[in-house]
C-alpha cells in the first residue's frame, strides 16, 4: 500500500490510533515488561500438584520469560519428565530441554522410582514417550550449571518442588552455581511472625534448603500465599475445559485426575507455584532476612522460622496485594488461553 496516497492528517492519525492502542493494551498488564525477557530454568515436580503444570504452560507461552530449561525433581521422575514435555511441546516449545532429577532426597542414595503418587499420579496425561520430543541426556543438576555457564549472571532457578536438585547442584557443581543470578523458592507460609510454618518443597529435603540457605547464590524464598488471589474461578476453569485449542486435553485432563487423585484436592485449581513468577515481574516485595531450620529424626517434621534482619542472608516476600494478583490470573489465563505459535502455522 502506498500511504503517499493518502492525506498526511490521516497517516498521523492512523499511526497515533495504533500507538496508543499498543501502549493500552501494555498497560492492562500488572507489571511493567522487562526489557528483555527473563532467562528461567523451572525446577518443578510436576504432576504431583496442579499449579505446576499450570505454571509451566504459562510459563513457555509467556513473552515475559525465556525458559531455558525445565528439570524434574522427587520420585518418578521419568513420567514428570513426559509430562514437561508434553507441555512444553503442547504449548509450542518442544525445544525446551527436560532433565530428570533425583528421585530420593538428600543423603540418601538416589534409584529408580516405579511408584505412583500424588494428584496427576505422574503419568496419566502423559502415558508414554509416543510423539513427546526427547528428554534431555544430562542429569538435571549438570544441565542447569551447564546453563550457568553459558549464561552467567542471568539465571534465575525457580524451584517449586523439593529442593533435592538444588541442594546437589551446589554440592557437585558450586563454581557453575555460583554464576546463577537467582534461586527463587515456593518455600512456606511466613504470613507474621506468629504464622509461620515450613512449606512441602522444603520439608521434602530439608538438607538441601540447609545447603541453600548457606551457599553464596542469592535466595529468595517466597510464602506459599503470595499468590492466594490469583487462582482461577469457576468461570476460568470451564474457559480451559472448553475453548478447543490442541491445549484444551491436557488441561482438562490434569484438572480431572488432579481432582480425583489428590486427596486434598479442592474444588477449584490454585498456583501457589505462580509466586516466583510474580516476584520476577516486581509484583512480590521482599525483606531481608534469616531462615532458621531445625533437623530432627526421621519422621519429625523439621522447625522452622523466618526472622526479619537488615543483615540477613535472604529474600523474603508475603502476599500479592489481591488487585494485583487478580490481574495477573487474567494474564495467565490469556497466555493459557493463547494458541502457540507452531499450532497457528499449522492452522
Amino acid at each position: 500500500m502506498n500511504f503517499q496516497n493518502f492525506p498526511r492528517w490521516m497517516v498521523l492519525g492512523a499511526l497515533v490510533f495504533v500507538l496508543s492502542s499498543a501502549a493500552s493494551v501494555q498497560a492492562e498488564k500488572p507489571f511493567d515488561p522487562p526489557l528483555a525477557p527473563i532467562k528461567v530454568v523451572l525446577d518443578t515436580d510436576i504432576a504431583e500438584d496442579i499449579d505446576d503444570i499450570l505454571v509451566a504452560a504459562f510459563a513457555v507461552s509467556a513473552v515475559e520469560f525465556e525458559v531455558l530449561a525445565i528439570t524434574v525433581v522427587d520420585g518418578g521422575v521419568e513420567a514428570r519428565s513426559r509430562v514437561a514435555r508434553k507441555v512444553a511441546m503442547l504449548y509450542g516449545h518442544p525445544e525446551i530441554p527436560v532433565a530428570q532429577g533425583y528421585s530420593r532426597s538428600m543423603p540418601l542414595t538416589d534409584q529408580r522410582y516405579p511408584g505412583h503418587t500424588g494428584g496427576v499420579r505422574y503419568g496419566e496425561v502423559a502415558t508414554d514417550e509416543l510423539e513427546l520430543p526427547p528428554g534431555s541426556a544430562l542429569k538435571a543438576d549438570q544441565l542447569i550449571a551447564k546453563l550457568a555457564d553459558e549464561h552467567p549472571g542471568e539465571v534465575h532457578l525457580l524451584t517449586v518442588g523439593s529442593m533435592s536438585n538444588v541442594g546437589h547442584l551446589l554440592v557437585r557443581y558450586p563454581e557453575s552455581a555460583r554464576k546463577l543470578k537467582s534461586i527463587i523458592t515456593n518455600g512456606g507460609r511466613f504470613v507474621s511472625k506468629d504464622d509461620q510454618s515450613i512449606g512441602w518443597n522444603l520439608r521434602y529435603d530439608p538438607i538441601a534448603a540447609a545447603i541453600a540457605q548457606r551457599s553464596e547464590v542469592p535466595w529468595i524464598l517466597l510464602s506459599e500465599t503470595t499468590s492466594r488471589y490469583a487462582s482461577p474461578r469457576r468461570e476460568d476453569v470451564e474457559k480451559l475445559e472448553e475453548a478447543g485449542l490442541p491445549t484444551t486435553e491436557l488441561l482438562s485432563d490434569s484438572i480431572r485426575w488432579w481432582r480425583t487423585n489428590k486427596t486434598d484436592a479442592t474444588s477449584l485449581p490454585h498456583v501457589s507455584d505462580l509466586n516466583v513468577f510474580a516476584f520476577l515481574l516486581g509484583m512480590v516485595e521482599v525483606k531481608k532476612g534469616n531462615m532458621y531450620l531445625e533437623i530432627g529424626p526421621k519422621g519429625k517434621l523439621p522447625g522452622f522460622r523466618i526472622e526479619e534482619d537488615a543483615e540477613g542472608k535472604i529474600l523474603y516476600g508475603n502476599m500479592i496485594p489481591q488487585q494485583k494478583a487478580e490481574a495477573l490470573r487474567e494474564y495467565m489465563m490469556e497466555c493459557l488461553l493463547k494458541v502457540p505459535e507452531r499450532h497457528r502455522a499449522a492452522r
